[in-house]
């Protein structure tokens, strides 16, 4: 099989989803491509390219809805599905920390996203802003969610000895993921819409999944 930049980042995929990010070297990865080194260096210059196109390779998979006339719902399904993506790839969050977003199927997001928010009535100044916050939210409570999901029975146990017991309110798990997801963005989606720079006229049905 020739050696694409595709298959580097399918079998980079694998190494993260068993090792995790500190597991992916440029070393072992060239080692498991039964490559040397320096064949590796000629399709990515270093890890964060690497790291982008990982980002990439998973940003593909998201798919952009074709109606924009309820901007809330649109982006609904766009963060839901980046979430859902995310999970499938062990420290899929640190690849995208550490990667700069400027591949064409990122870039189209953050366009699709950034004209989601226009149409609800951000301004063009705080469309930036408000795009950063909500893709904070979306990687920010994957890695709360995975970290969750690690914890076993005894280790939680054992971490709620450690806290005081009017802080162990903060040791409760989520019974469903799924809906405490829905419900930081409808919270986000409801403090924008109290924002002067939003179109308040949109009603609750507008964020629904």
């Amino acid at each position: 099989m020739a050696l694409t930049k595709d298959f580097i980042v399918q079998k980079s995929i694998e190494i993260l989803n068993r090792d995790g990010i500190e597991g992916l070297t440029m070393r072992l990865l060239a080692k498991e491509l039964n490559i040397k080194a320096a064949s590796l260096y000629w399709h990515f210059k270093d890890k964060a390219e690497l790291y982008g196109a990982i980002s990439e390779m998973l940003c593909d998979k998201i798919s952009i809805p074709s109606d924009i006339t309820i901007p809330l719902k649109f982006l609904s399904d766009i963060f839901n599905q980046f979430r859902g993506i995310l999970l499938t790839v062990r420290d899929s969050v640190a690849i995208f920390e550490n990667s700069i977003p400027y591949t064409p199927k990122r870039i189209n997001i953050i366009r699709a996203v950034a004209n989601a928010l226009l149409a609800f009535g951000v301004n063009p100044e705080n469309v930036a802003t408000v795009s950063n916050m909500f893709n904070n939210y979306v990687l920010s409570f994957v890695a709360d969610e995975y970290r969750l999901k690690m914890i076993t029975g005894k280790k939680f146990k054992e971490l709620a000895v450690s806290f005081s017991p009017e802080d162990r309110l903060l040791l409760i798990m989520p019974n469903d993921f799924d809906e405490q997801f829905d419900y930081g963005l409808r919270l986000l989606f409801e403090g924008l819409k109290q924002m002067p720079y939003s179109n308040n006229s949109l009603g609750p049905s507008s964020i629904i999944r």
